[in-house]
């Protein structure tokens, strides 16, 4: 397995490194475990996240690759309920559940990649994702965001959203 190796907790990613990454590990994890990426078989998008995660923490190790969490450190340093602004007509924002981050779970100064996935049957609020991806760059300082569509074969789709 090749796995890409950062030194520095404070530098930036560069987009085709995150991009080679993800291929790796969506390749890997469709050779390993196909039927869950099979229309019929209509498998949770958790299941895939969680999957994903995982093979990108084996090759991203220092920093955290968390699936659905849902924490962030406020002003104070404090652990609260990630939100965004989904909503312009709300005043509390709304809480939000990535799908796929990687950071340093101690602040907020090194968001480096947040993914959200769609399987590409089940498709149909792509557009919420879009927003929720470019709210976590505007409001949460993430570097990166990409929108990561899958079907039976593997990738379908990777749209970047780099701050």
């Amino acid at each position: 397995m090749n796995q890409v190796k950062f030194t520095s907790t404070t530098m930036s990613y560069k987009r085709k490194d995150l991009e080679e990454i993800i291929k790796q590990s969506c390749t890997e994890l469709i050779n390993e475990q196909p039927v869950i990426f099979l229309e019929k078989t209509n498998v949770n998008e958790r299941t895939i996240s969680a999957e994903i995660s995982q093979k990108l923490g084996n090759r991203i190790t220092e920093y955290h690759v968390n699936c659905e969490y849902n924490r962030m450190v406020d002003e104070n340093g404090t652990q609260i309920p990630k939100r965004i602004n989904l909503n312009p007509n709300h005043s509390i924002p709304s809480r939000v559940f990535p799908d796929i981050i990687i950071h340093r779970q101690e602040d907020g100064f090194n968001n480096i990649l947040v993914i959200e996935i769609k399987m590409s049957w089940k498709n149909q609020l792509k557009g919420e994702d879009l927003i929720k991806l470019e709210r976590y760059l505007e409001e949460l300082n993430y570097q990166h965001g990409l929108y990561l569509e899958l079907g039976e074969n593997g990738i379908t789709e990777m749209k970047w959203f780099i701050k």
